[in-house]
């Protein structure tokens, strides 16, 4: 029997969308040991199990077996889910919590103008953070700009990953001096929700000041569409 390659990709992956490794174990229903076996490359991934690790991972079916055959993230072309996991409530802190028990759904369908799931992600806005142009409660779907077309221009609202691992939604904005950041947009001043500066210099040339400074390899995602959660007033 041929062995079965590693899968510590998985790792980064999940730390990508904020879960853990007993995330995935309540998923699929199993103990989280087998889990680990899995990465270890001592377990398959079992049929029933493809589609719940998949929409963890947001990545199509057809992606995900083929990452676990060749041991690394692959995504294959043309491929994707009718459906995106909403993967909870994102707040301006980068505070990340379960969805509302009286939501109802967790899960959206993709975009009609898309061929493919992979590299979008579907939050709840949790707070006011960004009010003056996403309300709270509102649905937001951020497509990673290396596998969509997804404008990183001023004006556009991005979904980016700090140094900590936890995700913002920003907009970015060029000051007349030149300067790029990345600023919140709550209806009044609050010191939870920090600006960020941003560097968009090929390969991310310079040195990350100590407040932080933002590359372009820290863009998740563009934000595409906005969905306001039904019931919520114009």
């Amino acid at each position: 029997m041929a062995k079965l390659p590693t899968q510590e990709w998985m790792r980064d992956a999940l730390k990508a969308e904020g879960l853990k490794l007993k995330d995935v174990a309540e998923a699929l229903g199993v103990a989280p040991p087998r889990v680990s076996d899995i990465l270890k490359g001592s377990r398959e991934v079992q049929a029933d199990e493809v589609m719940p690790l998949s929409e963890l991972l947001g990545m199509s079916p057809q992606s995900l077996l083929r990452s676990l055959a060749l041991g690394e993230r692959t995504l294959v072309p043309g491929t994707g889910t009718t459906s995106l996991p909403i993967l909870g409530q994102l707040a301006g802190d980068g505070t990340l919590t379960d969805l509302p028990a009286d939501l109802g759904f967790d899960t959206v369908p993709c975009p009609p103008d898309v061929s493919r799931s992979d590299g979008l992600y579907c939050y709840m806005l949790a707070d006011g953070s960004m009010a003056r142009e996403i309300r709270a409660g509102s649905l937001v779907i951020a497509a990673d700009p290396k596998l969509h077309y997804a404008a990183i221009a001023p004006g556009a609202i991005l979904l980016v990953k700090t140094a900590e691992g936890t995700r913002l939604l920003r907009q970015y904005v060029r000051t007349d001096a030149g300067e790029d950041w990345l600023v919140p947009l709550p209806e009044t001043p609050n010191p939870a929700y920090a600006s960020l500066r941003l560097s968009l210099l090929p390969g991310g040339l310079g040195p990350r000041t100590e407040g932080g400074t933002l590359r372009a390899e820290d863009i998740v995602g563009v934000v595409l569409w906005v969905h306001s959660r039904i019931g919520q007033k114009a």
